[in-house]
């Protein structure tokens, strides 16, 4: 959707331009001053047309869409009882990943994406990661703890943990006993 979106708002844009440059043009007087007129009535009576302005329309409309839709938190239900429905925000729940991974590993520019499954909560990971030491193990540890701790301390089951290192530092700290 955010693909379609994108090359609507850049034909909307390229009319746009067209008609400006066209307006300009004819208010400098370096169109003929029966453009406009001959423009207008010659799409008058002409489906063909009708058919274009309806579908710059409907990309218009398309674009200008996202910011008149509910902004609401999105969140996940983590526990129903006789007294109501405890929920968790998105944000709530990404926040609560970052500072686990803060704490365990040395993991910097943390994002964090969740999508709801059938089976549970899937949690994309990406960030720079400083290591000494083997990748995949670092990489299985933090998947294992997130899973477990996110199930722990929220209810709610984890499906899967990706994980996506976009950079690795070394740590070029040297051990404090080196003379």
């Amino acid at each position: 959707m955010k693909i379609i979106q994108n090359i609507f708002s850049f034909l909307i844009a390229l009319v746009l331009i067209v008609l400006t440059i066209t307006l300009s043009l004819y208010s400098f007087g370096l169109l003929s001053a029966n453009f406009i007129p001959d423009l207008i009535s010659t799409s008058y009576n002409n489906w063909q047309i009708a058919v274009v302005y309806l579908v710059f329309l409907f990309m218009s409309l398309l674009v200008i869409y996202p910011y008149f839709t509910d902004k609401k938190f999105k969140s996940t239900r983590l526990l129903t009882s006789e007294s109501g429905d405890i929920t968790i925000t998105i944000s709530a729940l990404s926040n609560l990943i970052k500072d686990r991974v803060k704490e365990k590993e040395k993991f910097d520019n943390i994002k964090v994406k969740l999508e709801e499954m059938e089976a549970g909560l899937k949690i994309i990971l990406s960030g720079d990661l400083t290591v000494p030491g083997d990748l995949p193990a670092i990489s299985e540890n933090i998947q294992q703890d997130l899973k477990s701790y996110i199930t722990k301390t929220t209810g709610i089951e984890v499906e899967k943990v990706q994980i996506r290192i976009d950079d690795v530092k070394k740590d070029n700290k040297l051990p404090k006993n080196v003379e």
